[in-house]
């Protein structure tokens, strides 16, 4: 998992963390100058909690240990002022709020990208290169990126679904061959109908992927692989979700192009072919 953004994450993580994790956040992100000088027992007594705690909260955060916390916060440093999460407020123009949405899509992408495991990300994509059929599910706003999922492994010659329907995505699932894959999709990781289909999934012998904000949770233990978007900071107005679908489109961008690299001269042939016919449809509509 890469390092980068480090003292971001900690923010938006830290509601999650266990309290003894979370006196060592707070004293990161209050002093990560002095941090980075710091020992594991320097570091536990500063922080009021133990050398335990210490290696618990790195590991929480997707890390080795402490020297490789170390590592990610003075990358951290070296960089410019991070662009920030920002909410909407009353009567704002609208440069403002272009600015605002700006800076929340870019913060968003950086963070997603500082907890990137590209080891987990080959998996994933070898695993969906070699799945006769593909589910994605997801509620909400998680739907539109279930349906982006569907259309970019259509392209790729894969019997891939997005079914809304419950009963349907049962029925599907459970004659699905072996081998094939179940990709439940929840920011939160706690939509009650993502949980209830990953365990279906599990249950029939699917192999599983879950697709979640940044953290240990039910969703992502039950997966056989897990893909972590970052977490955002909690905010007045969450207009369609913004933040974590620029995080979660852009995994799913980078899982397709990983997966039509495998065998790229098969996936240009397969690609060329839907978009041949998708023309064909548009002139045969055209001449009615």
């Amino acid at each position: 998992m890469g390092v980068g953004q480090i003292l971001s994450r900690i923010e938006n993580v830290l509601p999650k963390l266990t309290q003894s994790e979370q006196k060592v956040a707070r004293f990161v992100l209050s002093a990560p100058e002095e941090v980075v000088f710091m020992s594991v027992q320097e570091m536990a007594n500063r922080s009021l909690s133990s050398s335990a705690s210490v290696v618990r909260f790195c590991r929480s955060m997707g890390l080795k240990g402490f020297p490789e916390l170390k590592v990610a916060i003075s990358a951290d440093l070296a960089k410019d002022q991070k662009s920030g999460y920002y909410d909407l407020n009353k009567n704002e123009n609208t440069a403002d709020l272009v600015d605002k949405i700006l800076s929340n899509a870019v913060q968003s992408l950086r963070d997603t990208v500082g907890l990137l495991d590209l080891e987990m990300i080959e998996k994933v994509a070898h695993t969906l290169y070699n799945a006769p059929a593909v589910f994605a599910y997801g509620v909400g706003a998680s739907a539109l990126v279930a349906e982006d999922i569907a259309q970019k492994w259509l392209r790729l010659g894969k019997n891939a679904y997005a079914l809304s329907d419950l009963h349907v995505l049962t029925m599907s699932m459970a004659n699905a061959p072996k081998g094939s894959v179940f990709i439940g999709i929840s920011y939160s990781a706690a939509t009650k109908e993502v949980l209830q289909m990953m365990k279906f999934a599990k249950k029939t012998g699917l192999v599983t992927i879950s697709f979640t904000g940044f953290g240990k949770s039910e969703l992502s233990e039950l997966s056989d692989f897990s893909l972590f978007t970052s977490l955002a900071p909690e905010a007045k107005v969450r207009s369609a979700a913004t933040g974590s679908k620029h995080s979660q489109f852009f995994i799913i961008d980078v899982l397709y192009y990983v997966c039509a690299s495998i065998d790229i001269e098969a996936s240009l042939d397969k690609i060329q072919k839907t978009r041949d016919a998708i023309n064909s449809l548009k002139r045969t509509e055209a001449a009615d």
